[in-house]
């Protein structure tokens, strides 16, 4: 058997160093040219449901993954610390409009601006958690200081952790109590309502059959006050028309008298000269009167001329 040629072999080794290359610029071009940030989390509370691969989006859009969850315990103060690591994917966030006009990742700048952790909900279905951040410049934090080989992104509380802390505070046993009370009295009323509502039914039964009574005899009056009309109903026209004449023969009357006791009615006038002659008359039979009185004899020889 001839041996190998150096250049054959040489050929061979080339190629393999060319296919190496080529599937490290192929499936680890870009961490090569990307290098990942590694950064840590302190969460307040329980990270129960959050699982290492578990996804870090920034308002939804993923720039990296959970890679560990740990537990560090101080023996002195027998106190726990959960660190959870993250690696971060600087090209899916490119700062822009810096004020000292240079772009790039900018992962320090993000942290100055504010960048804070949160856990919340990844799906309702198997209550999967994920790391959500954001900037929240205005809320102040304190980080940990754990780690000196990553970059510590501070955590704040998430809505469930918020609503968890409010619900802590709430003085659940004077609520208890008060709904115990409650019930307690409900309960009391329940019992009374049984013999309080039978006299009440009777009550009420005895106003509806006094109620139907009398309905009964207004139904009745009511009967018979139409047969009564429908009887005497020839009556009620002839007694109508009667107080229709009179009432006509009295406009007339007073027609009468208005035009009599007018100031230039002529009744008027007649009036007025037979009240002057009637006037004229009895001071003629005054004047014969008193003569008569001082000579009775003048009946006989008749009134002197004067």
């Amino acid at each position: 058997m001839s041996a190998a040629k150096p250049a054959v072999v040489g050929g061979f080794i080339l190629s393999g160093l060319g296919l190496g290359v080529a599937a490290i610029l192929l499936f680890g071009g870009a961490q090569m040219f990307s290098p990942t940030v590694h950064a840590v989390v302190y969460f307040q509370g329980s990270v129960a449901n959050l699982d290492v691969g578990a996804p870090v989006t920034f308002r939804g859009v993923r720039v990296g993954t959970v890679t560990r969850i740990a537990v560090t315990l101080n023996m002195t103060d027998l106190t726990a610390r959960i660190p959870v690591y993250l690696d971060l994917n600087p090209a899916q966030v490119v700062v822009e409009s810096s004020h000292d006009g240079k772009t790039g990742t900018g992962f320090d700048r993000l942290l100055k601006a504010g960048l804070r952790a949160q856990l919340n909900m990844q799906s309702l279905v198997t209550g999967k958690l994920r790391i959500d951040l954001d900037l929240q410049p205005g809320m102040a934090t304190a980080t940990v200081g754990g780690d000196a080989d990553r970059r510590e992104i501070p955590s704040s509380p998430s809505k469930m952790q918020t609503l968890e802390g409010e619900i802590t505070e709430l003085p659940l046993k004077e609520i208890a109590e008060n709904a115990r009370q409650a019930l307690a009295a409900i309960q009391r009323v329940a019992d009374d309502l049984p013999r309080e509502i039978g006299p009440l039914a009777d009550s009420l039964k005895q106003t509806s059959d006094a109620a139907r009574v009398t309905f009964d005899d207004i139904d009745r009056l009511a009967i018979a006050g139409k047969h009564q009309l429908a009887v005497n109903g020839d009556q009620f026209d002839r007694v109508l028309a009667s107080s229709d004449r009179a009432v006509r023969t009295a406009e007339t009357l007073l027609v009468s008298l208005k035009e009599m006791t007018a100031p230039n009615s002529q009744i008027r006038g007649d009036l007025q000269a037979a009240v002057r002659d009637l006037a004229a008359s009895a001071s003629s039979l005054r004047g014969f009167t008193h003569e008569i009185e001082r000579d009775p004899s003048a009946l006989l020889s008749g009134r002197a001329a004067h």
